[in-house]
């Protein structure tokens, strides 16, 4: 949402601004550094007495703003399935307009260009209503364009690569998470589990996934970025596997719940203090899930996945 604006200062809503607050003990499960990078991020740390020197330049976080756009995901996605083709991938469908097309389609989704959790998620299974195409046009005037992709109904796993980037072309890979969503899109959750769990749920071939790990790594070393990332992907009944559904040069749940697993906190957990109402980040049943106290009891909430 931060990037979205572009302004400094940004305040976010006011119900974000207390999931802010309500999960801020979340970070000591990272080394350092925020969530994810802004004008905002920056400027909160100024005012907790940091140098200018020592935090990010503009034209590094300018970066990060383009690099975090689905206009650059799809980019990428296209000159990935150049070099893959022939493999079992999806996501030829994929491309970002900056100017209304009409389709007579159907079976799309569309979404705007930052936006996270299922948030600036349009789905059109039955190709695009009046309403669809003001919020399209909507997406033009405020963000300046919106990804376009095919709707697959027949998808089997939500899953991610995650890697973090240390500079100079150095790429580690984190590991796998796999996540749910809901018919909406938005997040439901991440599975907290070993690796070789996770990656027998999955399922995917296991050499084209390692030539995906490969390619991601020799890739994103060269985009004048550090930091955490994470690529979201699919994999469909048949097999395929969509490589590139989003790019997220942030952390992620995904990322939380391997380092969960690395500490043992695979049971039931209250990874941050209770809340009379508010939200609260837990483990259920090996699953890590932000979810919303109300004042008449707890009950899911995608809300809280907008970190």
């Amino acid at each position: 949402m931060a990037l979205a604006a572009n302004v400094c200062p940004y305040s976010p809503p006011l119900r974000i601004r207390q999931m802010e607050a309500d999960l801020a003990s979340l970070s000591r499960f990272w080394d350092e550094g925020p969530w994810g990078w802004s004008l905002e991020a920056r400027r909160r740390y100024i005012g907790m007495g940091l140098k200018v020197a020592d935090l990010p330049d503009d034209g590094w976080l300018n970066r990060v703003r383009q690099l975090s756009s689905r206009a650059f995901s799809c980019r990428y996605l296209v000159r990935l399935l150049r070099e893959f083709e022939g493999e079992q991938l999806v996501g030829h469908h994929s491309c970002f307009r900056t100017e209304y097309a009409k389709t007579a389609h159907r079976g799309l989704v569309f979404k705007s260009p930052w936006s996270s959790s299922g948030r600036g998620v349009i789905f059109a299974p039955g190709g695009l209503t009046e309403r669809i195409e003001a919020r399209l046009r909507s997406f033009l005037h405020t963000q300046g364009g919106y990804a376009e992709d095919k709707l697959y109904e027949d998808k089997l796993v939500d899953f991610a690569l995650e890697f973090r980037v240390r500079g100079e072309g150095e790429v580690d890979f984190l590991g796998l998470s796999v996540f749910h969503t809901g018919r909406n899109g938005a997040y439901e959750g991440n599975v907290v589990a070993p690796q070789e769990a996770l990656r027998r749920m999955i399922g995917a071939d296991e050499a084209l996934l390692q030539r995906l790990i490969g390619y991601h790594r020799l890739h994103l070393g060269r985009l004048g970025y550090t930091g955490p990332v994470g690529v979201d992907m699919m994999l469909l009944r048949d097999g395929r596997v969509h490589p590139v559904v989003e790019i997220n040069f942030r952390r992620s749940m995904g990322m939380l719940a391997i380092k969960l697993n690395e500490l043992g906190l695979t049971g039931d957990a209250d990874l941050t203090p209770a809340v009379r109402q508010g939200f609260q980040a837990v483990v259920r049943d090996g699953v890590l899930a932000i979810k919303y106290v109300s004042l008449q009891g707890a009950k899911a909430s995608p809300e809280g996945a907008v970190l």
